[in-house]
């Protein structure tokens, strides 16, 4: 081994993440599936093939520090309170404007009866 280099050794596979770090991981990444409704577009979301994402999920993936980098982007949190399992920022709901019944009736002489247009 070299001492002399001023990088660290790369650890052995999957050695990156321990494993309460990669169950929270995988919560962040369910919630994901959750909010965006497919693999896919979680893959694309986090820049990851599908079939990485979903080994990582089911666990025969180990995962590493750059999945971790960008779940927690993907979520909106640091990476330190993803690998903890901090729950992501809660969205506002969305407001939907709903006007008044009277004010979306047209007038009375102006509505078409009957027959395809």
């Amino acid at each position: 081994m070299m001492t002399n280099s001023p990088y660290r050794q790369r650890p052995l596979k999957g050695t990156d993440l321990i494993e309460i770090q990669r169950s929270n991981l995988r919560a962040l990444l369910r919630h994901l599936h959750r909010e965006l409704g497919s693999w896919i577009l979680v893959a694309h979301k986090l820049g990851f093939r599908r079939s990485f994402i979903l080994a990582f999920q089911d666990g025969t993936e180990p995962g590493h520090m750059a999945l971790a980098r960008s779940i927690a982007r993907a979520v909106g949190l640091s990476l330190d309170d993803a690998l903890i399992g901090k729950a992501p920022p809660r969205k506002a709901p969305s407001l939907v404007l709903v006007a008044s019944p009277k004010a979306s009736r047209a007038p009375k002489g102006s509505r078409r009866k009957g027959g395809a247009s």
